[in-house]
């Protein structure tokens, strides 16, 4: 008998960390023979960073390899359970940026990854900034993170999932080692995760306490002015950060205006609105989180934070002209003013560790919350005679959740690759009483809701490598119980009771110097329960706005391809949606006068498609660090429109972008950008013009020796005042909008002192639950 039939099978397995001791996704792991060093098997860690393969080779060397850390050789053991950590490749990493020799911007598994570390990404001034450089993300300080094509995406950061998105205003980008661009999150995200934006921090250095502090002052119509100090203490395993952040904003006015237009019978109504309000609210949010690291195969901590704004004066004046066939009919002027309190704990706590081969990632998450908003309404009218008339309309709005959620997810590696499983449970009891008084007869009910909703999940994940290529597949079942009462009377045909089962796959490969991946999705988008409540805002007396309990969740199907060659990156989105949600402005339900609107969301009337096309390039020569963009989608969405007719908005749209970064002499860095976006329609809408956004900012360091560093960021956004929106709104009540530009100056000022950075592992649990509050 042969000696390669006579050799036994046998495992090599074991976990990738970094010199954190968190694991690293993602990295290829190379069996090598002996002594002629050839290539037998090879395999990539998963998410938790574990790798398995199964070999019959009796000696041999293990190579590893990962952008942004040292290679590694090692003679390897027949035992699973291996724990193998990786070091930073500084070096590497410059080389990555001077002489452009590895794409900045890559695939790995299943993510588009761009590497930060050592390049000029690394001073774009706070996270949010750095996200904003990223290809196919859209981002806006202290708001929302968008993957274009995709939508709204979930944001984490060393692996716990991000709660409030100010916190990425907070952090600056010199943290950042790597971000991983998800545009079809696998199953272990919630169905109605449209995309995941994973950034990893950079190693902690250093022991002791350290804190730093940023100040961030905004003029636009107005000031805002806050500041996030955060102090660190770390020695060993422990790690506590305690944050303290307060803030006024008044910055901003919203200046707008509209023209409605329909048909009452023969009858043309049009009504023309200006529209100009500020709103200035002040908050402070304390909050504490502490880690603690066993070993690198166990670690655990919680996190808790506490929000209070204890106003929001919000004032506006509304001014309106109605007219009937042309001819003038009245002129009326409102004038809104609406408080809001709010209080909000927010909690998590996990474990994260490794039993044997049997990875474990639970958490266990809260949030209590408790809102009140009073208004109030006073409008004048005037009729074509001459006639005046007054009248007046307050409301009160309580609203608050009482919600809990819990995640467990087990992984162990088989077949060579990893097999994830695990499951999501939470509970949320909702309440939302609306009251009014006017002093004339409103179509209005007061409301007082009460939603107690129940979501399961469990899902099943496999993925495993095949040479260089890398397969994962997954399937995720959710199951929705929705029980809605209004005034203690249950509503039947409110309640919901339903489950979905929601595939997932993706596959990436070289092929030459290109890597290339493709994946595909199906989600399901649930609504806000802001856009749920059966609560009516009263605008004026022909004008109300309202939710819709009515609505139904939104379904997707999503193919997405990605290829990355060198410094040019390309990605196509193609979906088929069904149930998508759109405002729309009706004739209000069960009104004597037919001139009265009801603005409120609704579900569109067919399926459609959508389909977004993008290409960018992000060489570097010399100090000049450019990157240009140009994205384009096309849909065929159906809408009604005021004739009785059907309209296909089916004009596509497209944004040319041009970033530029240059480092200049003494320490100074230039930013300069623009972005032109054309006509076209999205949804429901239809830009009707073409606008520019531009933006311009200069930037320099101060090292303060033993007192740290000060960061100077200086910025003007739309200094052209160019940045103008006017769009088409279809339904059976056409509404033409414009918003006017106006240019807004920031300052940054950061002070780091012996800095250390966050080890909290916590993922978090029903987060699409929590964001729907």
């Amino acid at each position: 008998m042969s000696m390669s039939a006579q050799a036994k099978t046998q495992d090599i397995g074991g976990k990738v960390i970094d010199e954190n001791g968190q694991p690293l996704p993602y990295v290829n792991v190379v069996l090598l023979s002996l002594p002629d060093s050839a290539f037998v098997q090879g395999a990539m860690t998963d998410e938790q960073g574990i790798f398995n393969i199964v070999t019959n080779q009796s000696q041999g060397l293990l190579k590893l390899s990962s952008v942004g850390y040292e290679t590694l050789y090692l003679e390897y053991k027949a035992a699973n359970g291996l724990t193998i950590q990786m070091k930073e490749d500084t070096k590497m990493l410059t080389e990555v940026v001077v002489k452009g020799q590895l794409p900045k911007t890559h695939v790995k598994g299943d993510a588009m990854r761009t590497t930060i570390a050592g390049t000029i990404l690394e001073n774009a001034g706070t996270v949010s900034d750095a996200l904003g450089k990223i290809p196919s993300l859209e981002t806006e300080r202290g708001g929302s993170v968008k993957v274009l094509g995709r939508g709204e995406a979930e944001v984490y950061i060393n692996g716990r999932r991000v709660q409030d998105l100010n916190e990425l205003s907070r952090l600056r980008s010199d943290q950042i080692q790597h971000i991983d661009v998800v545009q079809n999150p696998g199953a272990r995200y919630a169905a109605s995760t449209k995309a995941v934006v994973r950034i990893t921090l950079k190693k902690a250095q250093g022991e002791g306490f350290s804190f730093q502090d940023y100040v961030d002052g905004m003029y636009q119509y107005g000031h805002t002015l806050t500041n996030n100090l955060d102090v660190n203490y770390r020695t060993g395993g422990l790690d506590i950060t305690a944050s303290l952040w307060a803030g006024r904003y008044g910055h901003y006015k919203s200046m707008q205006e509209h023209e409605l237009t329909y048909f009452v019978g023969p009858d043309y109504i049009e009504s023309n609105t200006s529209q100009e309000s500020k709103g200035i609210w002040k908050g402070w949010s304390p909050q504490l989180q502490l880690n603690y690291m066993v070993n690198e195969n166990h670690s655990f901590g919680a996190f808790y934070k506490y929000d209070r704004h204890p106003s929001s004066d919000y004032n506006g004046m509304i001014f309106t002209d109605n007219y009937e066939n042309g001819q003038f009919t009245e002129h009326s002027e409102s004038r809104v003013w609406q408080d809001e309190t709010i209080s909000k704990h927010i909690f998590n706590a996990y474990y994260n560790g490794k039993i044997g081969q049997l990875g474990i990632d639970l958490n266990v998450d809260g949030l209590f919350d408790d809102t009140k908003t009073p208004g109030s309404t006073t409008e004048t009218t005037k009729d074509a005679t001459g006639g005046t008339t007054q009248r007046s309309f307050e409301s009160g709005t309580n609203s608050g959740n009482n919600f809990w959620a819990s995640k467990l997810i087990f992984s162990y590696p088989v077949w060579k690759g990893n097999l994830s499983v695990g499951g999501e449970y939470s509970y949320n009891h909702r309440t939302d009483a609306y009251s009014f008084t006017a002093t004339d007869y409103v179509p209005v009910k007061t409301t007082d809701t009460e939603i107690n909703e129940k979501s399961s999940a469990a899902f099943v994940e496999y993925g495993r490598s095949f040479g260089k290529v890398f397969a994962q597949v997954g399937l995720r079942y959710e199951h929705l119980t929705n029980d809605y009462f209004n005034f203690g009377k249950k509503e039947d045909e409110v309640c919901r009771d339903y489950g979905d089962w929601f595939p997932t796959a993706v596959i990436s490969a070289p092929i030459g110097k290109a890597q290339l991946s493709f994946s595909y999705r199906r989600d399901i988008q649930r609504p806000n329960y802001a856009n749920l409540t059966s609560s009516t805002v009263y605008v004026n007396r022909y004008t109300y706005q309202s939710g819709n309990p009515y609505l139904l969740p939104t379904y997707t199907h999503s193919l997405v391809f990605n290829a990355a060659y060198k410094w040019a990156n390309l990605a196509l989105n193609y979906g088929r949606v069904k149930d998508a949600l759109t405002m729309s402005t009706e004739p209000f339900p069960g009104s004597e006068d037919p001139l009265v609107s009801l603005v409120r969301p609704i579900n569109s009337w067919e399926d459609y498609n959508q389909f977004s096309f993008q290409v960018s390039a992000r060489p570097v020569i010399g100090c000049w660090h450019p990157m240009w963009t140009v994205i384009t989608q096309l849909q065929d969405f159906k809408s009604p429109t005021v004739n009785g007719s059907t309209i296909t908005l089916n004009h596509p749209w497209f944004i040319i972008g041009w970033q530029n970064d240059i480092e200049l002499p003494q320490g100074f860095r230039l930013n300069v950008s623009a972005q032109w976006y054309s006509k076209g329609d999205y949804n429901n809408f239809r830009m009707t013009k073409t606008r520019l956004f531009t933006n311009v900012g200069l930037q320099r360091d101060f090292n303060l020796k033993r007192m740290g560093t000060l960061t100077f960021d200086l910025r003007c956004s739309d200094p052209f005042h160019t940045n103008k929106t006017d769009a088409i709104v279809y339904g059976y009540r056409e509404l033409t909008t414009h918003n006017p530009a106006r240019r807004t100056f920031v300052l940054d000022i950061t002070w780091k002192f012996n800095e250390a950075r966050s080890k909290y592992r916590g993922s978090g649990a029903g987060e699409k639950q929590k964001a729907r509050m």
